[in-house]
C-alpha cells in the first residue's frame, strides 16, 4: 500500500473550501486498499487527528522548522507527496525535499494562481514567482488543476506538459439526512469565508434593487475586518432588516440551511469550483453561480443559474428565483442534485484519483 502525504499550510475551518476538499480526498484514499493517506498542515483544528507542523514563533511565510525535520524523519523516497497551496514554507520545503530525493510530487494550486488571484499583492506575488514559486512548479511531476480556465491559465502561466484536470467532488452518502423544504421566512443563502473575491459587494447592491423586498439574505462566513466595511454599506443603503450575518455556522446546521434556502447565492469573481456550490446543490437548493467558478456550462440547463458577477445580470437572477413557485424551486434543486452526483461525486468520479495516483 503506497503513502501519500498530503501536505498544506493550512487546513483549519477558516480555510475554507480547501480543508473540504483534502479532507475528502484524504478520507477517500484511506476507504481504498490501494493508498494510505496522511494530511500534513502548520494549521489545524485542536480535534483533528492530521500531523500538526505548527509554523516556528516568527510565523512569516508559515515558516516551520518542525516540517524539515519530520519529512527527513518519516517520508521515504517511495511514498509520493502532494503539496496543496503555493505560496507558503510547507510547499516550498516539501518540493525541496522531494526534489532532493528524487521524488515526484503533485502540487494543487487551489485556483491561488488564476489571474484574478495574481492581481491582488501583484508585485509581491511576481517577485515570489520569479524567485521561488516558477522553479517549484517546473519541478512537479504533475500539476493538478481544478477547473479547464485554471488548466488552461496555468499552462499560459507555466508551459507545464503534465497538467491534469479533476474537479472537486462531494460525497453524497455524508450528507446529513435533510429537512423537506419549509422554511419560517424566505431568504437567499451565501455561505462562505467573508473576502472581496466572493462578491458580496454586487450581491448586496442587487438586494436593493430586486423586487421582492420580503426575501431576506443571510450572509453566514466568519466575520472579520471586511464584513464590518460590507456592515457599513449595508448601513447606507438602508438594508438593514433584510440582510442578516450568521458568523460560521458548520455541521448539520450547515445543511439545515442550505436545504432551507430559496436559492443559494455565489457570485464570485474568481473560484475553483466552490465546494459550497456543490453542497448546496446536492442538498436540492438551486444556485446561482458565475461562469468564473469553473464549473460546466451544462449547470444552466441542469436546475441552476450561471452569470457573469455583474450587478444587472445578478439582479435579474434573483427576480427569476424569488418569482418561482414552490414547485418549481423543488424540480431545480432536484436536477441540480442529480446533475453534480454524476459529474461531481466522489462515488461516481473519484476514481479519477486512483489512476492519478496509480501513474506515479
Amino acid at each position: 500500500m503506497k503513502k501519500i502525504y498530503q501536505i498544506a499550510e493550512s487546513v483549519t475551518l477558516e480555510s475554507g473550501g480547501v480543508r473540504t476538499v483534502l479532507e475528502n480526498l484524504n478520507n477517500y484514499l484511506n476507504a481504498g486498499e490501494n493508498f494510505s493517506s496522511y494530511i500534513l498542515a502548520n494549521q489545524i483544528e485542536v480535534n483533528d487527528l492530521h500531523y500538526h507542523l505548527p509554523s516556528d514563533k516568527f510565523k512569516f511565510w508559515g515558516y516551520s522548522s518542525e516540517l524539515k525535520r519530520f519529512l527527513t524523519d518519516n517520508i521515504k523516497t517511495d511514498n509520493l507527496v502532494h503539496l496543496h497551496g503555493v505560496f507558503m514554507h510547507a510547499q516550498y520545503a516539501s518540493s525541496k525535499f522531494a526534489k532532493k530525493n528524487n521524488m515526484p510530487y503533485i502540487i494543487t494550486p487551489h485556483g491561488m494562481l488564476e489571474p484574478w488571484h495574481l492581481k491582488d499583492k501583484q508585485l509581491k506575488k511576481k517577485i515570489y514567482l520569479t524567485l521561488l514559486l516558477n522553479s517549484i512548479l517546473s519541478n512537479a511531476k504533475i500539476i493538478h488543476t481544478i477547473t479547464p480556465f485554471e488548466k488552461d491559465n496555468l499552462y499560459k502561466l507555466t508551459g507545464h506538459k503534465n497538467i491534469i484536470e479533476i474537479p472537486n467532488f462531494i460525497k453524497y452518502s455524508d450528507l446529513p439526512k435533510l429537512p423537506d423544504y419549509n422554511p419560517s421566512e424566505e431568504y437567499l443563502l451565501f455561505l462562505s469565508r467573508l473576502h472581496p473575491k466572493k462578491g458580496l459587494d454586487i450581491l448586496i447592491e442587487s438586494m436593493g434593487r430586486i423586487q421582492n423586498k420580503k426575501i431576506k439574505l443571510k450572509i453566514v462566513g466568519t466575520e472579520n475586518s471586511y464584513s464590518d466595511t460590507l456592515k457599513k454599506v449595508i448601513a447606507r443603503s438602508g438594508l438593514e432588516n433584510r440582510i442578516e450575518f450568521l458568523g460560521g455556522v458548520f455541521g448539520d446546521k450547515k445543511f439545515e440551511l442550505f436545504a432551507n434556502a430559496k436559492a443559494f447565492v455565489a457570485p464570485s469573481y474568481s473560484e475553483a469550483i466552490g465546494m459550497v456550490n456543490l453542497e448546496a446543490a446536492a442538498c436540492k437548493t438551486p444556485v446561482i453561480t458565475t461562469f468564473e467558478t469553473g464549473i460546466s456550462s451544462k449547470w444552466n440547463s441542469n436546475g441552476g443559474l450561471m452569470i457573469n458577477p455583474k450587478v444587472e445580470e445578478l439582479t435579474q437572477a434573483i427576480n427569476a428565483v424569488t418569482s418561482w413557485s414552490d414547485a418549481e424551486r423543488f424540480s431545480r434543486g432536484e436536477n441540480l442534485s442529480n446533475f453534480v452526483l454524476m459529474n461531481y461525486s466522489w462515488e461516481k468520479r473519484g476514481v479519477l484519483w486512483d489512476e492519478l495516483y496509480s501513474s506515479l
